[in-house]
């Protein structure tokens, strides 16, 4: 039997031990029907990545303020598990506990949410109307004043039976 030994941190703090790991990668699939001919990859798309932590370390202060102060910052970083390397991540929930059986060990769940980053692009149109769109009928300018609402209540039951909707 061979064992793996890893340096372990989160966001640049050393963990003593991980004594469990989960990792979770899922698609959305929408649950309406997908015409046929279209592409599915359309209609699908995936979901953040979630890690879940169970660790100790020593220094129960230090450890936690530490791992606090990264999750404060909220700047993506990479973390190398026994499953792979994560990219983008972000502490998004940390959960520590002690107890009389702990002492000074700082026992704790981190739990991080992998930030899916996109690209945009941005382009400029030349419409008909001066630049600002292809379609005429959206670039006038009304000047109409103050407008009140008004009471058409019975103006559209005569228009109602007039039509024979009533």
């Amino acid at each position: 039997m061979s064992c793996v030994i890893l340096f372990r941190d989160i966001g640049g703090v050393p963990i003593d031990v991980v004594i469990k790991e989960s990792a979770e990668a899922a698609m959305e699939i929408p649950s309406h029907p997908v015409e046929t001919g279209a592409r599915i990859s359309d209609h699908a798309w995936r979901t953040p990545t979630t890690l879940s932590l169970d660790c100790a370390s020593n220094g129960v202060t230090d450890t936690y303020e530490a791992l606090f102060a990264v999750m404060k910052q909220a700047e993506p970083f990479s973390i190398v598990t026994g499953f792979t390397l994560f990219d983008n991540m972000l502490i998004s929930k940390l959960s520590p506990e002690r107890d009389s059986t702990t002492g000074n060990v700082l026992k704790f769940t981190c739990e991080l949410t992998e930030v899916i980053r996109v690209s945009s692009q941005t382009t400029t149109t030349q419409g008909r109307a001066g630049g600002r769109g292809g379609d005429p009928r959206g670039q006038g300018v009304t000047q109409r004043g103050q407008v009140q609402a008004l009471d058409v209540t019975g103006a559209s039951q005569v228009a109602a039976q007039q039509t024979g909707f009533v």
